[in-house]
């Protein structure tokens, strides 16, 4: 698995409030800080997204490529299945950029 970090956004790129399996889009960060990539969650909002109590695994497969995911919010359920099955580190923050939550968090500041 590579160490690719994952931030879920909204239309206007600031970091998604909702739920983080909920965001409609993810950017893609690597080690650097390095924004490489932007893909859309067809299970989020805005394109045909139900809750459900699979919604890990189905974004793990949106995220395959993934080791950390910075979002807002995220439930404890989901948070404790992506660690323990799954082997994602989860992190939630009030920062409204992901470019600077992910440097934060590179630099061990979240």
């Amino acid at each position: 698995m590579n160490n690719l970090i994952a931030v879920g956004v909204n239309k206007t790129e600031k970091i998604w409030a909702g739920h983080f399996g909920q965001a409609p889009y993810y950017y893609i960060y690597n080690t650097s800080g390095e924004l490489i990539d932007k893909r859309i969650n067809p299970h989020g909002a805005g394109h045909g997204h139900n809750h459900d109590e699979n919604q890990p695994v189905l974004i793990k497969e949106v995220l395959h490529d993934c080791k950390t995911f910075i979002g807002k919010r995220m439930g404890e359920g989901s948070k404790l299945k992506l660690a323990e099955k799954l082997g994602i580190e989860t992190i939630l923050t009030d920062i409204k950029e992901p470019a600077e939550a992910v440097n934060k968090f590179l630099n061990n500041e979240l």
